[in-house]
């Protein structure tokens, strides 16, 4: 299938182009005018080179960085995810490359690497998420229905296309503590769509028996808490780099204190221009991942009364 259909592809016509020198550009207003640029890939394109290719059938940290597989791999099983897409513009991508070396400037001397999440090794921009479940584990004859029930369940929480503000800039733990990540922490919509999708996807995966995200939370918190609690509001979050060591947000290696506490490595200063502040993050779709395919689920338009 071809992506993009450029005139001139013919084998006539290229073999001309070897032959015939190419024309001057033109200079508008005295100045040479740039070529356009390409149209960015659609979604859909990204979706099917997602996945790494698999180097060993076995966990092998030294094949990834250090990094630890927090879900073992089972034949027979299918590791799922559901989580929201954002694909920051070019403007946004230096903003969070800044972030990320304002973190990085203070630990360069211990030794201590900090792995972005914007690009691969290639240099290409990678897109960011916000995950809507844990890791899950399918059976081959789970994974229609599943998807099934999610799609249902999400045309029934009536949330919509909407945009989030970050709120923190953080560093947080995995489940076990073997990674750390930057997040940018973002706060709640107007309409509260984070929690609608969330409670749409915590209730599919209760009703196939898997890890409910943020349930733990729910759990510890006490009857004078609420729902619109800024903390609480903000758990909903995207990484944009990672690190094997626990770190602050100066750099420095976390205290044992701060360890069994991450909240004490908040970063509430979001005062200069061209920081996370400034970013609005939209979402218009939700995307499901079983195995190494990609579901997109779009989010129906908000409405807008006049």
């Amino acid at each position: 299938m071809a992506l993009v259909g450029y005139p001139g592809s013919s084998s006539d016509e290229a073999e001309a182009t070897t032959t015939t020198p190419p024309a001057k550009k033109r200079k508008v207003g005295g100045e040479q005018k740039k070529p356009s640029s390409l149209p960015p890939l659609p979604s859909a394109f990204r979706d099917l080179y997602s996945s790494t290719v698999r180097a060993s059938t076995q966990d092998d940290p030294a094949l990834h960085g250090g990094r630890k597989r927090v879900t073992p791999h089972i034949e027979g099983n299918w590791p799922a995810h559901v989580y929201l897409e954002w694909n920051p513009t070019p403007e946004e991508y230096k903003i969070l490359s800044s972030c990320i070396n304002q973190k990085s400037t203070n630990i360069s001397d211990d030794g201590v690497e900090i792995h972005s999440l914007l690009q691969n090794d290639l240099g290409v921009s990678l897109p960011l998420h916000v995950s809507l479940s844990r890791p899950l584990v399918l059976k081959t004859e789970q994974k229609a229905p599943f998807l099934e029930q999610l799609k249902q369940n999400i045309i029934t929480s009536t949330a919509r296309t909407f945009s989030a503000k970050p709120v923190s800039l953080r560093w947080h733990p995995n489940e076990t503590s073997t990674r750390w990540f930057l997040v940018l922490q973002l706060g709640r919509p107007p309409r509260d769509e984070l929690a609608k999708l969330l409670a749409a996807c915590n209730t599919v995966a209760s009703a196939f028996d898997q890890p409910l995200l943020y349930a733990d939370d729910e759990k510890a918190a006490t009857p004078s808490e609420s729902a619109d609690d800024e903390e609480r509001a903000g758990r909903s979050h995207i990484s944009v780099a990672w690190s094997l060591e626990a770190q602050t947000t100066s750099g420095t290696h976390l205290t044992a204190t701060a360890k069994q506490d991450p909240a004490l490595s908040d970063d509430h200063s979001p005062s200069t221009s061209g920081s996370y502040a400034e970013l609005d993050v939209a979402f218009a779709e939700m995307k499901v991942r079983i195995g190494q395919d990609v579901e997109t689920i779009p989010l129906p338009a908000l409405r807008r009364f006049r």
